[in-house]
């Protein structure tokens, strides 16, 4: 019985004609944020100045890619910079869709400047408790896997660099396992890391594959 199952499924995706769409997620650079506030859609200077970094991150990225952007400016500029340094002359499309999670009342202000009951109730369950005026993380899920959705049927077969926020990357990773939002959470993702994630289109189906987190995030990665 076991074996006629194998039998089966092995002559099923022999017959299905299979798609991969690359996404090339990229955290933007680290923001320039002294007072340790909480910025979240709010745009901040951004810290270029990890040449290293870039370098490396720019010479694994694919060429004849298509490079998106959230509209904030420390993703914007990380675009630009990793365009350049892999002298592609691409045009960099922005989406508000990949903004990062909108933290309403508490942008701007540093963690102790939250009332402290507010901020216990949101901690409560962050996936699906909204900030004051803002996002829950489901929302953001909810935003960006639409966005998603749309770029891999437009952009089907072909390699998608996307440059945004970690909130907007831990999305798109919920998405690819399922829509664990407490999951999606457990990511860490440091400035100019690359996630590497495929949608493998198979007939009306998508299926999702996670080659990669934090690629390059940590310091050690470098020497090595």
């Amino acid at each position: 019985m076991i074996l006629k199952l194998l039998e089966y499924f092995s002559v099923k995706f022999m017959k299905t004609k299979q798609t991969k769409t690359r996404w090339w997620w990229i955290r933007h650079a680290p923001v320039i944020n002294p007072d340790k506030k909480l910025y979240g859609q709010l745009d901040l200077d951004v810290d270029l100045s990890d040449h290293q970094k870039f370098e490396l991150v720019a010479n694994s990225l694919p060429k004849n890619a298509t490079w998106i952007s959230s509209p904030l400016a420390r993703a914007k500029e990380t675009a630009s910079l990793l365009a350049n340094l892999t002298s592609q002359d691409s045009k960099i499309k922005e989406y508000d869709q990949l903004k990062e999670q909108a933290f309403g009342d508490w942008e701007g202000k540093r963690w102790d400047e939250i009332d402290e009951n507010i901020s216990k109730t949101f901690w409560e369950n962050p996936v699906k408790n909204c900030i004051p005026n803002g996002e829950s993380f489901n929302d953001l899920v909810r935003r960006v896997s639409k966005t998603i959705e749309e770029l891999n049927n437009q952009y089907t077969g072909k390699d998608i660099i996307a440059v945004a926020h970690m909130g907007t990357i831990r999305a798109a990773l919920t998405q690819a396992i399922g829509g664990d939002g407490h999951a999606g959470l457990l990511f860490q993702l440091k400035p100019i890391s690359l996630t590497r994630i495929d949608a493998i289109h198979d007939n009306n189906h998508i299926w999702w594959k996670i080659s990669g987190v934090n690629l390059y995030g940590n310091r050690d990665e470098l020497a090595s």
